[in-house]
């Protein structure tokens, strides 16, 4: 009977951890953003950055994405790595060992006869905390036979598992598609704290019939709200700038996003940042640039005014003198400047120095 009992532990024990490396999915929150495309050998050549959250408190380790045409996905269910044969025609696979430092892996596991693109792409990830981070694939090419009438939509989806064996390794977390690159290519998405307030600002290089961004904010980067809505320019192929103004920031940590929609309804989700609102977080801004009659106006929370510099293009300092209502201050240089480019700095208290560029007319 002891025996018994061992064996139906065993079981037990095994059974319940192969349910939670099952439940719940180690994968969120996965995007497609639209670096270029080219004509290229009659070919049509999509270069892409796919990012995606990854929980690694349940201890699955690499993370394997596939991408096709959307026409051509086949909405599969894994159970196992897929073969060659069962991914059908896929674009291009990528495949990560999540492990810190995060990195590309040449080979993949399922079967050697799949290349994973892995030459010139680049790979990071960021620390959202609780045991989740965001991770990034940068500069992947897609290969689309045809020239380039319209830009493709594309698909893909990703795969965790805690295990790299070549003998099929288990799928444990299945995140699919539904991830069309939308026909606008966002150049830059930035958010910087101000006085009780964040400024958010992002630019678009290329739109095609965009309709509008509605600005989300999140307290633990999963559930979102909506702030706001702007209004997109609709077909430019210009770069367009676009700001937005959170007024009542959360105290702490606010993640923000912005949700890209198409004229056509289709939508997608741009990178998300983190901006730290915290009682003790540091704050340095320009207000106005170019600057106003020879003077820089800046804000500047929880440092020390001492630590702010100014310099020319040349390296040179110029001596200043200073005014401060508040946290906004006022930069007047004591001898006579000439036009262009100046450098504002501010050397942190045990951190990196902060520049930022101010064009005196």
């Amino acid at each position: 009977m002891k025996a018994v009992y061992i064996l139906e532990w065993v079981l037990i024990v095994l059974l319940s951890a192969s349910i939670s490396l099952a439940d719940p999915c180690t994968l969120s929150d996965e995007l497609i953003e639209l670096n270029s495309v080219t004509n290229s050998g009659g070919n049509c050549i999509i270069n892409v950055k796919y990012s995606f959250t990854f929980d690694k408190n349940n201890g699955n380790k690499f993370a394997y994405i596939h991408f096709w045409l959307t026409s051509t996905y086949a909405n599969p269910e894994y159970k196992k790595g897929p073969t060659k044969s069962e991914l059908g025609p896929v674009l291009a696979t990528v495949a990560i060992n999540s492990d810190d430092p995060v990195s590309l892996l040449p080979t993949y596991a399922p079967d050697e006869t799949v290349t994973p693109v892995f030459a010139g792409l680049s790979i990071s990830q960021t620390d959202l905390g609780g045991g989740q981070f965001r991770i990034t694939v940068d500069n992947i090419p897609l290969t689309v036979t045809g020239a380039c009438a319209l830009i493709p939509d594309i698909t893909a989806d990703v795969w965790a598992t805690n295990s790299n064996d070549k003998a099929t390794p288990p799928v444990h977390c299945l995140l699919k598609g539904n991830n069309t690159v939308l026909p606008v290519t966002l150049a830059r998405f930035n958010g910087t704290l101000l006085d009780n307030a964040v400024s958010l600002s992002w630019a678009t290089t290329e739109e095609a019939g965009s309709s509008h961004f509605d600005i989300e904010r999140s307290a633990d980067a999963q559930e979102f709200v909506q702030l706001g809505r702007i209004e997109a320019r609709g077909n430019s192929s210009a770069t367009l700038q676009y700001r937005f103004l959170d007024a009542k920031p959360l105290a702490g940590n606010n993640y923000y996003r912005l949700r890209m929609v198409d004229a056509d309804g289709k939508f997608e989700y741009s990178r998300m940042i983190a901006i730290d609102n915290g009682p003790n977080s540091v704050a340095f801004e320009l207000l106005g640039n170019p600057a106003s009659g020879r003077e820089i106006r800046f804000l500047l929370k929880n440092e020390s005014a001492a630590n702010v510099s100014l310099f020319d293009l040349s390296g040179k300092a110029v001596r200043f003198s200073l005014s401060q209502t508040g946290n906004e201050f006022t930069l007047k240089p004591k001898n006579s400047v000439s036009s262009g480019i100046y450098i504002l700095k501010l050397q942190r208290n045990n951190a990196a120095t902060i520049s930022k560029k101010v064009l005196m007319p």
